[in-house]
């Protein structure tokens, strides 16, 4: 396992190895920023927790030229990435942090959070969403996307099991395949869509809506 983040990938190669793992990454990312963008259509103010090298920030910022954004990620390593990738944004605007721990800024029209908080177990996950509702603005919105367990024992076995067969089909070997799925319930801690349901509606958020579910990943948007 890597030693400069919580995904299975140093940082370095996170770019090219991510899209070999979560299957329509690339639409997932473009997804969060739709759902966002058509909720609050001019935002003022927009945190990308979990945000990696910043490839959500440097998307939605073509889209929104006018928004200020943040980028909060508890690895250096990423944060290094996105810094040179988005280098006329404001060093204050990176923040060395987990969700759990986000400093008072906000609020935000937007946070979106990709990815990020199946590295928590039940209470990290607790804390960190409920500190994205914390710096929300009210009417503001949370959009994030997650690694999902199935409902029952066959569907996670089949769910696995596509999964492993998509990153083949990406080119990964056996040995890889197999590491990254025995990373489950070790390195990312996957709950399903009733448990974050129940989780968002725990924390305060008053409308809550699944907007995607494929293969083990699924997305949800939550008003604050």
């Amino acid at each position: 396992m890597a030693s400069d983040n919580t995904t299975g990938q140093a940082a370095e190669a996170y770019d090219r190895e991510i899209g070999t793992i979560i299957p329509y990454h690339v639409d997932i990312l473009a997804t969060a920023i739709d759902v966002a963008r058509t909720a609050r259509p001019r935002p003022a103010s927009w945190l990308d927790t979990g945000s990696g090298p910043g490839h959500l920030v440097q998307q939605a910022r073509a889209l929104a030229s006018s928004t200020g954004f943040w980028l909060a990620d508890p690895s250096p390593a990423m944060l290094a990435i996105a810094r040179r990738r988005l280098s006329d944004l404001p060093s204050d605007r990176f923040i060395d942090t987990p969700s759990e721990r986000l400093p008072d800024v906000g609020p935000f029209d937007i946070v979106t959070a990709i990815l990020c908080h199946h590295y928590g177990d039940e209470q990290a996950r607790e804390r960190a969403v409920r500190r994205c509702n914390e710096v929300l603005a009210p009417g503001g919105i949370l959009v994030t996307f997650e690694n999902v367990r199935a409902d029952t024992e066959l569907g996670h076995s089949l769910q696995r099991a596509r999964w492993a067969k998509w990153q083949r089909q990406q080119g990964r070997d056996e040995e890889t395949v197999q590491k990254h799925l025995a990373r489950e319930g070790r390195h990312f801690f996957p709950i399903t869509v009733a448990d974050h349901l129940a989780l968002f509606h725990r924390v305060g958020f008053r409308t809550i809506e699944l907007v995607w579910r494929a293969h083990a990943q699924a997305g949800f948007f939550c008003i604050k």
